[in-house]
């Protein structure tokens, strides 16, 4: 509100259009331009001024507000690629906007102060400016692009949506760009999709889908896999399981080292012997299975590692782990560092 203030008081043109002088401009080009033609005898001074009504209240105001259109989508295009492809621009200022992985209407204008001046109340107000609307006109070109601005964020695609129906650029296009695949794409805003077409940055809702579909392809074909290399491990682990062997906190004798050998060199498990003598009775030796370290898995599975025959690896991950688990985890930590919104935003989350 401020800067339209400033910027209707620093400018020195008519923000108020005077209709009877420009209408009677209008008056005088239809006449003139129907005399050249031979045709000022066939209309009358009232169609004339019909005319001069109809290219004055709506003709010019169409023209105006179309460019300003114009200017605002390369203006935002260019400058929201910028913030993308420069990682100190999105790093400090455009990642924030991008915290978004789901959109929605109040999180269109969430972003920076400097990035929201920068890109639509500057851009805003040159398009005002260039375009040479009054104040009129201003009001609605205004209202009606932050009304856009706000329905592209939505996150719904409505059938019943007029602005989701007449543009292109629209929530399901907007949608692709909040996404981590379609992140380098669909720069364009609020308006039109020339400049994504025309340099190469645009991406249609069918090659959204086809990466979706690719995507969970090769997860099926990861989990499958890592289901059977846990069955496999299980496998290997019953089949060895009928030879008792201590992996617990046993002496310099033994030649496996346990899973939880950080907790037993600590001192926690001060209490047990540090030395076994080779003779032990069965009972001790029962004792001994018995501290076999057990580890529940993720499906809340119980597997005793019974053998120095199994691997520490198998131990600690595909033989107790639910599958697939580990991925989310990994994917996880990329999106709580900010990895998942593209290169150099910083830790966006």
């Amino acid at each position: 509100t401020a800067l339209g203030f400033i910027v209707v008081v620093a400018d020195d043109s008519e923000m108020i259009f005077d209709d009877e002088l420009s209408l009677s401009r209008y008056h005088l080009w239809i006449g003139y331009a129907l005399s050249l033609g031979g045709l000022q005898a066939f209309v009358s001074e009232s169609m004339i001024a019909t005319m001069a009504h109809v290219a004055y209240h709506y003709l010019e105001s169409m023209v105006r507000f179309f460019i300003a259109m114009a200017f605002l989508d390369t203006w935002q295009y260019f400058l929201h690629r910028l913030f993308h492809n420069v990682p100190y621009l999105y790093k400090h200022f455009h990642s924030r906007h991008h915290r978004l992985y789901v959109t929605y209407s109040f999180g269109a204008l969430y972003n920076h102060p400097f990035e929201g001046f920068l890109m639509d109340s500057v851009g805003a107000s040159l398009a005002f400016l260039i375009s040479g609307m009054g104040n009129r006109g201003a009001l609605a070109f205004f209202s009606f692009s932050t009304l856009k601005t706000v329905d592209d964020h939505c996150g719904y695609n409505m059938p019943f949506n007029p602005l989701q129906r007449f543009f292109e650029n629209n929530a399901d296009y907007h949608d692709i760009h909040h996404q981590n695949f379609g992140i380098k794409n669909n720069f364009s805003q609020p308006f039109g999709t020339i400049w994504d077409h025309l340099l190469g940055t645009h991406m249609s809702r069918e090659e959204a889908n086809k990466i979706i579909k690719l995507k969970e392809e090769r997860k099926a074909a990861r989990l499958a896999a890592a289901s059977t290399s846990t069955a496999t491990a299980l496998i290997n682990n019953n089949s060895v399981a009928k030879t008792p062997v201590a992996v617990g906190p046993v002496g310099p004798s033994s030649n496996i080292k346990s899973v939880d050998d950080d907790v037993h060199s600590s001192g926690n498990n001060s209490g047990n012997d540090s030395h076994e003598e080779a003779d032990d009775d069965d009972d001790d030796a029962e004792k001994r299975a018995s501290r076999r370290p057990s580890t529940v898995g993720f499906d809340n599975s119980t597997t005793n590692v019974g053998s120095s025959n199994v691997s520490q690896s198998h131990i600690g991950s595909s033989a107790v782990e639910l599958p697939g688990y580990r991925e989310l985890l990994t994917t996880r930590v990329r999106v709580d560092n900010g990895f998942v919104s593209g290169k150099g935003q910083g830790k966006a989350l």
